[in-house]
This record gives structure tokens, sequence and C-alpha cells, in this order.
């Protein structure tokens, strides 16, 4: 027998041990993850600063520090730490309602904590979030107190803003928007103006909505040397009630000279729409840094 096919045999087998002997390197187990579960996240908005109603619909979620992704509420999380694991959430929202659009609204303190994490274990939390300290709202409106109403319509509009209750109303009492057969604009605006901040600093209108007919919102800027209204986002009708938070960030850093800025709510007929059309409001509140 010569050497060559004992040096072959030799090769194979020393090939085939080495390729049993690697596996583990070259597939090493996996590690078994243990999950969070997120059913929802609450807010608690402290003094002053209007109603717990929201629309946090993301939870960001961090593993010591690093983010594990943002997941749509409800969620359940994988965490592959094991033991204790330094778990920050932060509350998301969809800007300007939109689904691609999403955000970790800065407004919110962190949700953070030490969990126990095991393998293959679920545990749930169900974080409550607080407003920072470093937030102001300068307009909060919930219109419980009709005689202290802080819209009113534009000289656009015939009709002024109504506030009803009962049925038609959210939570209480709201602001109704509403424009009869035979005419076609509606516009109101806050009764006192604000002074936001620009260079990019983020200031966010929410509010509650149903309506029958599509309205713009737009912001009235201006100084010493007059005014200008910009729009900015036209929203859908809506059967039922709906929160939304709105963007003013780009329009209040575009107009630098601005200091006097009024949100504003206001809708033309569409063409068709013969019947009286009905704009529902609640619980609005502007936000930004101090």
């Amino acid at each position: 027998m010569s050497s060559r096919p004992a040096l072959l045999i030799i090769l194979l087998f020393s090939i085939l041990v080495f390729g049993l002997g690697s596996c583990d390197l070259i597939n090493p187990d996996e590690k078994i993850p243990g999950f969070i579960c997120i059913d929802s996240i609450s807010l608690n908005p402290g003094n002053g600063r209007g109603t717990d109603m929201h629309n946090i619909v993301d939870a960001w979620v961090y593993d010591n520090e690093q983010l594990v992704g943002v997941y749509e509420l409800p969620a359940v999380v994988p965490i592959l730490t094991t033991g204790d694991a330094n778990i920050r959430i932060r509350g998301g929202i969809k800007v300007n309602g939109q689904a691609a659009s999403r955000l970790a609204l800065p407004f919110f303190e962190d949700y953070v904590g030490t969990v126990e994490i095991f393998e293959d274990s679920t545990i749930c939390i169900n974080p409550t979030l607080t407003f920072k300290s470093s937030v102001t709202t300068p307009w909060v409106e919930d219109f419980e107190v009709a005689s202290q109403v802080s819209m009113s319509s534009t000289n656009l509009s015939q009709e002024n803003v109504a506030i009803v209750s009962g049925a038609e109303a959210f939570d209480g009492k709201s602001a109704k928007l509403s424009l009869p057969a035979g005419q076609d604009i509606f516009e109101c605006k806050s009764n006192g103006s604000f002074d936001l901040p620009s260079a990019g600093a983020t200031v966010i209108l929410e509010f509650s909505y149903k309506c029958n007919h599509p309205f713009v919102v737009s912001l009235f800027s201006g100084n010493s040397n007059g005014t200008v209204q910009t729009p900015i986002l036209l929203v859908s009708e809506s059967a039922e009630w709906n929160h939304i938070y709105v963007s003013l960030t780009q329009t209040v850093s575009t107009i630098f000279s601005a200091n006097e800025h009024e949100p504003a709510f206001g809708f033309v007929r569409n063409d068709g729409m013969d019947g009286e059309i009905n704009v529902y409001l609640d619980n609005i509140r502007l936000t930004h840094f101090e």
C-alpha cells in the first residue's frame, strides 16, 4: 500500500474531527431572551398641564442604554440581558397623525427601572409618564368653564364657538365649530398669543377631535410690523374621537421675527357637502421647553 492513500485517509479524518469540534464555534448556542410586556403607557400631566388624555402609541425601549427597538403598543419586547437589567422606556407618538413620522416625545420623563430578567419568562411594565420640569404649557383648554373659553371665531365666521356637553362632548364639555347649510367658512383661534421658541425647538399642539368634514390647523404669526397666517396640517374627517399631535416646530422656526403666535382651526365647505358641518375639539395643549 502506498503512502498516498494512507495520507489521504488521515487528512480526511482530521478534517472530519476538526469539523465536528468546530460546530459550536460556527453555530454557537443562541441566547434565550426574557421578555417585557408593555400593554399601555399612561400620562400623569401634573397640576396646570391639563388632562391625562394622550395618544402615546409607541414604546422606545432601551436595555442598559442601548436601544432595543421601537414597539407599537401593546408590545412584547425581547431582552437579552439576564438578571438585573437597566430598562428605560420612552413614550412615542405619531407626529401629525402620520404612521411614518414617529417621535419619542422629549417632553416626557423616561420610565427608568431595574428589572430582573429571566430566560424565556415575561414581566409586565405599564409605565405612567410625567412632564419634565423644564416643559411649559402656555395654552391649556378643556372647555369645562364656558365663561372662560380661550378661543373665539375670527371675522371670517358668522358663527361663534359653541360649548356642548352630554353625548356630543368628549369628556364633560367640548367645543363645537358648527357651519350651517348656506354658509361656507368657519375659523377660530386662540384669544391669547404665545411667544414660542424657534431655532428648531420642539413645539407641539395637541388636541382631541371628531368631525364630519376636514379642517385645517394653522398659525397666525406676527410682530409690530404685521401678521401672517401659515397652514400647517389638514386633518381628515373622523366619526370617532381621536387625539393628535401637530408639530409647529418648522413653522415657528421659519418665521424668526415673529414673537406672537396664535393657533387656529378652520375649514371651507367642500363642494357637494350641503348639510351642517361640525368639528368638535377638546383637550387642547400647547407644549414646548422653557
